[in-house]
């Protein structure tokens, strides 16, 4: 019998590499994830989990998605400006503009 997680990973790879998603237990039976995707550049937060959701809306059924918590969504320049504590990747990629506008702030 295939898991949430395996269904989840599945709608998720339609749109996604492998690589991008990361998915995790939270226990309970529920869960949470990490998408990290070239797909993001110049889309808003809300576009970007508008793209992620159709996908599990059009994949998954309403048990299934009730077990999701939720999905952040960066880009690998976001993911890496985070987690590698270097504002100087910052400072140079807001200025080439690769962030959206309402980033830029």
């Amino acid at each position: 019998m295939e898991t949430i997680i395996t269904r989840v990973q599945k709608a998720l790879q339609k749109e996604f590499s492998p690589r991008e998603i990361r998915l995790n237990s939270v226990g309970r039976g529920k869960f949470s994830g990490w998408i990290i995707s070239k797909a993001f550049d110049e889309l808003t937060d809300e576009e970007r989990h508008q793209k992620v959701w159709k996908l599990i809306k059009a994949n998954l059924t309403e048990k299934d998605r009730n077990r999701i918590l939720g999905f952040f969504t960066f880009t690998p320049l976001e993911e890496k400006m985070l987690f590698d504590d270097n504002f100087d990747i910052l400072k140079a990629s807001s200025k080439k503009n690769h962030l959206p506008q309402e980033r830029r702030r």
